[in-house]
């Protein structure tokens, strides 16, 4: 640099200096507000002069005015958003007729209901008329021409944003909003040739708007498991708190009236095609039920699809046309002719009773032998004895408090289990029973004392563990999470696994049927009280039939009491296992 010449300071971030000397504005539009400026990247404006100490003046005033306008624009955003989510979105995934006609319906009445608001209002001079006249004839020729050979280009962004201004979540395929793409075409041909007609002096009346409910299929569903969990009935609210979600999953959050009988049929096909334990695939490969579905891994079983999924929307619409009839939903909503047509075939699921053998190669193996000489495997070996000499499910045992729960008659000194969904549970733990009929006293047997049942009991008491089997982590609100996989695991181990479509072994529930199994052979009767299925058995329903027992003096009858179901347990017995005593 020569001596004398002056050097200009340094220039704030966003200020540039031409070569000729000019300052200019330079702004990179953040990505977020990209959508707003039409595929502009940058701001870029001249602040007319070459002064320094003026361009940095202007350059501030302007720079603030776009900070201001970005604020602005964030907002709107964000308020357009919340808006959305406050009404709630209607899903776009699989296109039918009637979803191309509401929307079409939509445009076309909007788009000419407002043509004509602005014109009874004054809003419009003669100027205008022209302008949109030469508008709407040079535009109708390539609107045509993009129908005729299948070019969506041109409405594509109008559609698109169409749909976002009118609370559409657009999840359609490319397939189908091709489809709806070439009806919004066509409906604007149709718009914009009304629009000359108007123009010329015609008198082109604005059809009434579609009358749609304001009520949404997410609210409906909303309301529905809310009343259904204060009914208390626990095993069905289960099934109703997963399987309605998945309708309207399915169905999209459409307005209550729109909803059809193909999206309930469109429901079940898919539902169809959901593989066994088809949720812990959707959380391992982070997809829904839909996905999960349409990727055709597995059938549904017959017995899940009718007294699960069928079982819940049936009662579901029920209730619905029942109670918004009059605020639109279809009152010819059914599942009556929908069939299973899987190939699975029913009962397949069914676990039947160990045999002999298979029980002693669980109980009295070199795993099980391992565990019992390891105190910090108690709770292993305990909870499958447990399970044999009680028919309890496993839920119901790992629920168990050792303090509260596993209690003493007074009278009898006979020691029970209390299967309850009362009383404390550790944190994360919700106490549950399959039925109302399954809150029950169970006794322990006589065997289960001698191996030092008790002994186990009294050390989780001391040890001021909530939890019997405290070891078994819970999960997703189950005691059971954990202690369900480690025994799957276990039949795997020792080879005792059956995969065998209705007779199989795979899980703790294999100790029902033995209960239940053994007590048929001993000719043992009224086992059912003691496992929970009093209820629900057809032997006990016909055992009712014969006493003559009537459901009203059942019912004053109340539970057995706790001896009376010692006297029938002690009656089972396995002298031909030789089972392990644990260390103390």
């Amino acid at each position: 640099m020569s001596k004398g010449e002056s050097t200009l300071p340094a220039l704030p971030t966003g200020l540039t200096r031409h070569k000729n000397g000019t300052y200019y504005l330079r702004r990179r539009i953040p990505a977020d507000l990209l959508s707003s400026y039409d595929g502009k990247k940058e701001i870029g404006e001249s602040l007319n002069t070459k002064n320094y100490k003026d361009a940095v003046e202007r350059f501030y005033v302007r720079d603030a005015q776009i900070q201001t306008d970005w604020r602005e624009k964030r907002q709107r955003f964000v308020d357009i958003q919340v808006a959305r989510e406050l009404r709630g979105l209607e899903v776009l995934r699989e296109l039918s007729e009637d979803d191309i006609k509401r929307v079409t319906d939509q445009f076309e009445a909007e788009s000419l209901a407002g043509d004509e608001q602005r014109r009874e209002k004054g809003h419009y001079q003669l100027d205008d008329i022209h302008e949109y006249q030469g508008a709407y004839s040079d535009v109708l020729p390539l609107l045509k021409a993009a129908v005729a050979v299948g070019d969506i280009r041109i409405v594509a962004p109008a559609l698109s944003q169409f749909l976002y201004l009118h609370n559409y979540d657009n999840q359609l395929s490319e397939h189908d909003f091709r489809r709806l793409a070439l009806a919004y075409a066509r409906a604007s041909i149709r718009v914009n040739e009304q629009l000359l007609r108007r123009y010329d002096g015609e008198d082109v009346p604005t059809p009434s708007s579609v009358k749609i409910s304001g009520l949404k299929l997410c609210e409906l569903a909303t309301e529905y498991v809310t009343k259904y969990e204060a009914s208390n009935k626990l095993a069905m609210t289960k099934k109703v708190k997963l399987v309605i979600p998945m309708l309207v999953e399915s169905t999209g959050n459409k307005p209550i009236s729109a909803i059809k009988q193909s999206d309930i049929n469109r429901f079940f096909e898919l539902v169809h095609d959901l593989p066994p334990r088809w949720s812990d695939l959707s959380r391992k490969k982070k997809q829904n039920w839909v996905e999960i579905a349409k990727q055709k891994l597995g059938e549904i079983a017959p017995g899940t699809f009718e007294d699960t999924y069928k079982a819940v929307i049936r009662r579901f619409l029920d209730w619905a046309i029942t109670n918004y009839q009059d605020r639109g939903f279809p009152t010819t909503l059914t599942t009556k002719l929908i069939e299973y047509d899987g190939s699975r075939k029913g009962g397949e699921n069914h676990q039947r009773a160990f045999s002999t053998t298979e029980l002693a190669r669980l109980l009295t193996g070199p795993e099980m032998r391992k565990m019992a000489e390891n105190p910090e495997d108690h709770h292993k070996f305990w909870l499958p004895h447990l399970g044999l000499f009680t028919g309890a499910r496993v839920n119901e045992l790992c629920q168990l408090h050792p303090e509260h729960d596993i209690l003493q008659d007074s009278e009898s000194k006979v020691w029970y289990l209390r299967i309850t969904t009362e009383g404390e549970a550790v944190e994360g733990v919700r106490k549950s029973v399959k039925t109302p009929g399954s809150v029950r006293l169970v006794p322990l047997h006589s065997e289960l004392v001698q191996l030092g049942f008790l002994d186990f009991v009294r050390r989780q008491v001391r040890s001021k563990q909530k939890l019997l089997f405290s070891p078994f982590r819970p999960s997703r609100d189950k005691a059971s999470g954990e202690a369900e996989k480690w025994f799957r695991e276990f039949l795997r181990e020792t080879g005792v696994r059956d995969e065998t479509p209705g007779a199989k072994i795979t899980g703790m529930h294999a100790f029902r049927s033995t209960i239940m199994n053994r007590a048929m052979n001993q000719r043992v009767q009224g086992v059912e009280a003691i496992t929970g299925h009093a209820h629900n058995s057809k032997e006990a329903a016909r055992q009712e039939k014969e006493q003559q027992v009537s459901p009203v003096v059942k019912k004053y009858q109340g539970e057995m009491a706790v001896t009376s179901k010692s006297v029938i347990l002690e009656q089972i017995g396995w002298p031909d296992l030789k089972l392990i005593k644990p260390c103390g």
